[in-house]
């Protein structure tokens, strides 16, 4: 069930409606069913997963703190992924003939499961035996490991595979495994960069850890951010569960608002601008450099729209239910530079990656080619989150490359705010350095990567070029985008229109209800679901 899924304002409803009539423990409880409902309304199985790195995140960040759990509570706790397969596996043999092949659960799972509540109640007292500093180190990488070990294992156990038969074979040397199909699950490298950075903050005295099961488990899994961020960190957003909140009319206000945008941004912005990279970045098109760079545009606005518009409805969703998300753009394109850039994009992750391996690689504390080197991993890594492939990897190197690049003190004082006329090309530059990154980022693999190169340098007239038509649909479904953003630059967004005149606001939201009743039937998925 996704945001724009008919089904989904009809279920916050219900939770919203429910939330608000319930105390505390009962509203942590309600959040709980209801995250896992919606999470396993894509695919059942992927909640035992969610249910592994919940479990062993509670008891080991209460261990860094020195608050031991009896093992029996340990054993029970842990045994619930085991529990949530066996009852995929028997909701697989009451389902349907053609539903049941993708509810079964493979030997690989139960074994898994079943060995998770053995292992992990076998290590929790060995590694209190240990002395305290060794003790919470212990438990801090059983922690990190258990997270880290089923994010590789579904996203890139098959790509690195891959790359080493390819490597073997490129040698003269035939890998002859089979590899096992993996389904990644959804929303899998979200919830794990939250669940370490919430394990590092508690080992670091920065946040208490949560002492209730039920409250932790409903923070990790609450459904307005589940799938695609933002990524919270536990010092701002695990309070907010922890307070019984008042309803305000505000919160009604502001969260249908920023639900009412975000829609408008996903269907009628980044879904009527997919059609033009779709065409451009097919196989089967002959590009040239119009289409080439018309594709580009119109995907950079795609994937914001997409992305934003996914983040707007999040933040609106859990407005709802009176908790505040974190913004996770600001103006991206206004950038006058890399680091600038990334303090407007995907701010939650950005800053992610800033506060848990930039700066414990030591940052920019030893040198300029330490630094580099470290912003290099950062970036690298970075780029593989997104995808477990080479085109990412390429995105992630790229903006390393511009980082580095802009290290140099002409353009870093051009970033900075310039001087004379530096400072008017500060923002085109940067949309240069972006377009091609969003190229990488489209692109499937290294040949189509390779064709658009070839497209944007072939000055070839004569072949079809973009229709009037083709910009003028672009600039139609870009232009609202536009009015809405510098809304927000005068008043933020979450007041938006409400500074305009009530006639000229009443229009305007008629308008955007209009296009968005109008679009719906092109939908397309959410583009960071698949990461």
């Amino acid at each position: 069930m996704s945001f724009i899924d008919w089904k989904y304002p009809f279920f916050l409803a219900a939770v919203a409606v429910l939330y608000w009539q319930l105390p505390l423990r009962g509203r942590h409880w309600l959040l709980l069913v209801a995250s896992y409902a919606f999470y396993a309304s894509w695919d059942p199985r992927f909640g035992a997963l969610l249910l592994c790195s919940t479990t062993v995140d509670f008891f080991c960040t209460l261990a860094l703190v020195g608050e031991r759990r009896p093992l029996r509570h340990v054993l029970l706790a842990s045994s619930t992924p085991f529990a949530w397969v066996s009852l995929c596996h028997l909701g697989s043999m009451l389902a349907p003939p053609d539903q049941a092949s993708s509810l079964v659960a493979p030997p690989l799972a139960w074994v898994a499961t079943a060995a998770l509540p053995l292992l992990f109640t076998l290590a929790y007292p060995i590694l209190w035996r240990l002395e305290s500093n060794r003790r919470r180190l212990g438990f801090l990488w059983l922690s990190i490991g258990t997270n880290l070990g089923v994010l590789a294992f579904f996203k890139y156990f098959n790509f690195f595979a891959n790359s080493l038969s390819n490597a073997l074979s490129f040698s003269g040397i035939q890998a002859g495994w089979t590899l096992p199909t993996i389904i990644l699950p959804i929303a899998i490298s979200f919830y794990t960069f939250q669940s370490i950075s919430y394990a590092v903050d508690v080992y670091k005295g920065r946040s208490n850890p949560a002492r209730s099961f039920v409250l932790f488990a409903a923070y990790l899994a609450f459904f307005p951010q589940l799938i695609s961020g933002p990524i919270e960190r536990v010092g701002k957003f695990l309070p907010q569960f922890e307070i019984a909140r008042i309803w305000r009319i505000d919160h009604l206000h502001i969260g249908l608002r920023l639900l009412l945008i975000g829609c408008f941004k996903k269907v009628v912005v980044a879904d009527s601008c997919a059609i033009l990279p779709n065409y451009a970045f097919d196989p089967a098109t002959p590009l040239n450099w119009s289409w080439a760079l018309l594709g580009s545009i119109a995907f950079a606005f795609q994937i914001y729209g997409d992305f934003s518009g996914y983040t707007d409805m999040a933040i609106g969703s859990a407005r709802l239910l009176g908790i505040e998300l974190s913004q996770n753009f600001r103006f991206p394109y206004l950038a006058r530079g890399p680091s600038e850039f990334w303090q407007r994009w995907h701010i939650t992750l950005s800053s992610w990656f800033r506060d848990y391996v930039y700066i414990p690689l030591g940052g920019n504390r030893h040198g300029m080619t330490r630094t580099l080197l470290n912003l290099w991993i950062s970036m690298l890594l970075a780029g593989l989150w997104h995808g477990a492939a080479w085109n990412f990897v390429l995105w992630g190197a790229w903006h390393a490359a511009i980082l580095s690049l802009y290290r140099l003190p002409g353009l870093a004082r051009m970033e900075s705010g310039g001087t004379g006329w530096t400072q008017h090309f500060a923002v085109p530059l940067m949309w240069i350095w972006t377009l091609i990154g969003w190229v990488l980022f489209r692109s499937g693999d290294l040949t189509a990567i390779a064709r658009w190169f070839n497209g944007i340098s072939t000055m070839d007239v004569t072949g079809a070029l973009p229709s009037a038509g083709a910009w003028a649909w672009l600039s139609i479904h870009v232009l609202p985008l536009f009015a809405w953003q510098l809304a927000c630059r005068r008043h933020g967004c979450e007041s938006g229109l409400i500074h305009w005149p009530w006639p000229v606001r009443g229009v305007a939201y008629t308008l955007v209800i209009a296009a968005i009743a109008s679009a719906a039937a092109g939908e397309q998925e959410f583009i960071y679901f698949q990461f």
